[in-house]
């Protein structure tokens, strides 16, 4: 049998009218398509600056939602041809605007029955309307006289609203969309947009950026140019990178969400910004790009080529957030131990227990006579007593630790330190520059405690200052009174370790 051809036809125009205005997933993006209609009006006549209102009645008998705009207006002939011709743009191909599948009238259907197109021509002063009725293949056109525009423009009334729409659409979740999908546009000035619901007016901003802006050049390409706007900031709050299209829109709010890009740095939570390829189609849903065989394959192989350069800032970024850490982290711990050890009288050895005798050597108070020499005739006896003369005294801690370098943590404030030459030798916190399995060790010569910010109880704690304060804490109580009784027995050992860590928390309230 040889092949046949069959032309294809609509078995019903009504029911394609009312599918091709239902593709959209939320809402909020149905309403995008009329924002972007208004922004290309001004992009094509380039209004730089202009303004785009987004005007919301939810509540009464005719909710309503109006987007307006200032552009040159239409004349009823051209309303007559934007209805004649929805499956067939006259902006197929603009590199500056959006427009493409000619759908983008029909999304209305997706939030009311009723679409009104008022509109008044430059050089006229007439104001004419376009109608259009859910699931309707039939529009008309009048003359409008109660909403007769004052000045050329274009102003979209969307009625008979669903009532899922009007929970799903608010004043603030509508600015929030439009801050994210048009940052760039905002960010560049291409047009400015107001959302307005009763007395209430707010301007839609783009958000400042945030972190340490990752120096990238742009990338010329036989497509257009592929530009990058990314900052890397501390971990700690979800942020993603959007992909920016044509017109300044975004596509999608998160690299991640292609497996391409579903990897560090993209996942880690610090790279925040945007990526910008005009060349880049969207989907029809406008939620998903279309990986053609000539744009994407280049925007997939140069951003892979910066990942090596945002993963290194982003590493720098978090050494310097855990090197302030420390030291804020630092600066307290020495406040606390500084009252601890008061309250402990042992001020003069800022790094031992009333159960040791010289730091390091493990001597027990329960071996030392009352004069403080050794019961033992051993030169190195922890007692530091001497059999040849039984008289001499042992040497203090200052004799046998020399002064702190220049290196040492800084003093503690005056309200904090009994004397400024003690205050010095207070334990402090360092991030471990090599570590182990544990979760610290101490430095002697340095008084530190270093702890490991890659054992899984730091890396727990890590988002939540307070905890992570007192887990540090109590890593310098543990090294505090391991280092000076290491020949204590367990529960002797437990039992000073309990001493130190409930003044601790109790200095730390």
């Amino acid at each position: 049998m040889a092949p046949k051809k069959i032309r294809l036809r609509i078995g019903s125009v009504k029911k394609a009218v009312l599918v091709a205005g239902q593709t959209y997933q939320d809402p909020k993006d149905a309403l995008n398509e009329f924002v972007s209609n208004a922004a290309d009006e001004y992009t094509e006549t380039e209004r730089n600056g202009a303004r785009i209102r987004i005007i919301m009645r939810r509540r009464g008998k005719y909710p309503t939602i109006v987007v307006d705009d200032d552009g040159r207006g239409m004349s009823p002939e051209r309303l007559e041809e934007v209805a004649k011709n929805l499956f067939n743009s006259n902006k197929v191909g603009d590199e500056r605007t959006l427009g493409e599948k000619a759908i983008g009238m029909l999304a209305f259907q997706q939030l009311g029955a009723k679409l009104d197109i008022v509109s008044r021509a430059e050089g006229s002063t007439e104001t004419h309307v376009l109608k259009l009725t859910r699931g309707e293949v039939n529009a008309t056109i009048d003359r409008e006289r109660r909403r007769a525009r004052d000045r050329p423009g274009t102003s979209i009334y969307i009625g008979h609203l669903d009532k899922e729409v009007l929970r799903m659409i608010t004043q603030r979740k509508i600015v929030t969309y439009l801050r994210e999908r048009r940052a760039s546009a905002l960010a560049s000035g291409l047009y400015e947009i107001e959302v307005i619901e009763g007395s209430k007016r707010e301007l839609v901003t783009p958000d400042e950026p945030e972190g340490v802006k990752v120096p990238l050049r742009p990338h010329q390409t036989l497509w257009g140019l592929l530009e990058f706007s990314l900052y890397v900031a501390p971990p700690g709050v979800s942020r993603s990178v959007a992909v920016v299209g044509r017109a300044g829109t975004t596509i999608i709010d998160d690299l991640t969400a292609m497996e391409e890009f579903d990897h560090q740095p993209w996942t880690g939570d610090q790279v925040l910004g945007r990526v910008q390829f005009p060349a880049l189609k969207q989907s029809a849903g406008r939620r998903a790009i279309l990986r053609d065989d000539e744009a994407w394959p280049i925007f997939v192989e140069i951003v892979r080529s910066i990942e090596p350069l945002v993963a290194a800032m982003a590493e720098k970024v978090r050494v310097e957030l855990d090197r302030d850490v420390a030291d804020r982290m630092g600066d307290q711990i020495r406040k606390i131990f500084s009252r601890v050890l008061k309250e402990l009288d042992d001020l003069d050895n800022p790094m031992r227990t009333l159960m040791g005798d010289q730091p390091g050597e493990g001597g027990l108070l329960s071996g030392l006579n009352a004069a403080g020499g050794s019961g033992s005739g051993d030169d190195n006896d922890a007692g530091g007593g001497s059999d040849d003369d039984p008289s001499e005294e042992s040497p203090s801690i200052d004799d046998l630790a020399p002064e702190p370098g220049p290196d040492q943590p800084p003093p503690l404030s005056e309200g904090a330190k009994p004397s400024g030459r003690r205050a010095k030798r207070l334990p402090t916190v360092a991030v471990d520059p090599s570590p182990g399995r544990d979760r610290s060790r101490f430095d002697a010569e340095a008084s530190v405690v270093l702890y490991n910010q890659d054992h899984p109880d730091f890396l727990m704690l890590k988002d939540d200052e307070p905890a992570m304060l007192d887990y540090l804490a109590t890593l310098v109580a543990k090294e505090y009174v391991v280092y000076n009784n290491p020949m204590a027995a367990a529960d002797e050992l437990a039992e000073e370790m309990v001493r130190m860590v409930v003044r601790v928390r109790r200095h730390m309230r």
